[in-house]
């Protein structure tokens, strides 16, 4: 069986409940729609290759197994506390090149716990990163309702 990080030469950084993580993925194809995704204050952006078995917070758990630490236990204090130290959550808008907001970042929270400033200071170096991407200040949740 040919894994998909042969298929892209993308850097695998490990699997969670079966699911391949990618950091900074070149091409996400070939990955299903609605993945999920955390970027980095420095910019990177960590996919799983996953949208029906996985959370964000299930990434984190999976990225902090591989020694790449996130601290993010669920809760939206946690979450809260991310945003402002410069990580955002994203979810793939069905199976484009368009990253939007996590359903945890929706208008209704972003506007009671103000943090849609630190979203905006931070978004610029994942796209920069990420420039094959489209980062939007939209949360999903907001889209879809």
């Amino acid at each position: 069986m040919i894994r998909l990080k042969e298929l892209l030469n993308e850097e695998l950084v490990g699997t969670y409940i079966g699911h391949e993580m990618y950091k900074n993925p070149k091409s996400i194809k070939r990955m299903v729609a609605e993945l999920r995704g955390i970027s980095f204050p420095n910019g990177d952006l960590f996919v799983i290759d996953d949208a029906t078995h996985t959370t964000h917070s299930s990434l984190s758990f999976g990225l902090n197994a591989t020694g790449i630490s996130i601290k993010d236990n669920g809760t939206m204090t946690a979450i809260v506390n991310l945003v402002k130290k410069g990580y955002i959550m994203w979810q793939r808008k069905g199976k484009t090149n368009d990253f939007l907001l996590s359903e945890s970042l929706n208008k209704a929270i972003t506007s009671k716990y103000e943090i849609m400033p630190y979203i905006k200071k931070n978004i610029k170096k994942v796209q920069q990163k990420n420039s094959q991407y489209n980062f939007k200040l939209t949360s999903i949740w907001d889209e879809k309702w």
